[in-house]
């Protein structure tokens, strides 16, 4: 039974990446989730947090033919999932756009849903290695001011 409430979990994430869903990972994940973004060392805690950052670097960008998922590799067992795959790394400011060959998430799973998330990122050149070691470091930032003016939204909209 837990094998079939796992395989639908990891079918709920693929269709969420497919789809560019972001907002449904809130449904998969646990209330106390940690998500490591291990290119910068940083740790978000929470379901708040994790969501924080999901949305605000998943939904910085819509994949396109361009810059489609592309899984690559993909493995499980009853308390682990892990999947590979590469896309193009999007930042829309810059309008910047280049392929990153290896991405690689590992999730724990814990009651049919991921309570653990550890992201790693193998940067194919120098320009994604600077990338990747300094750029990257404002997520953290944009995930809190965006958290802040979600909480704003809804405490005005309560009154």
């Amino acid at each position: 039974m837990e094998s079939k409430i796992n395989d639908r979990l990891i079918e709920e994430y693929f269709d969420i990446v497919a789809t560019d869903a972001y907002e449904r990972f809130a449904d998969i994940i646990t209330e106390d989730c940690v998500f490591q973004f291990m290119p910068i060392g940083h740790t978000f805690k929470g379901r708040p947090a994790v969501m924080s950052f999901v949305l605000t670097s998943g939904g910085a960008r819509k994949h396109d033919k361009k810059s489609q998922v592309t899984i690559t590799n993909w493995f499980k067992n009853d308390e682990y999932f892990c999947v590979e795959y590469e896309h193009a790394l999007i930042i829309n400011a810059l309008h910047y756009r280049t392929k990153i060959d290896g991405y690689c998430l590992v999730f724990h799973i814990r009651d049919g849903k991921f309570d653990e998330v550890r992201e790693y990122l193998n940067p194919s050149s120098t320009a994604m290695s600077f990338m990747t070691t300094y750029i990257l470091r404002i997520l953290p930032y944009a995930a809190a001011i965006k958290a802040r003016r979600q909480a704003k939204q809804q405490e005005r909209s309560k009154t």
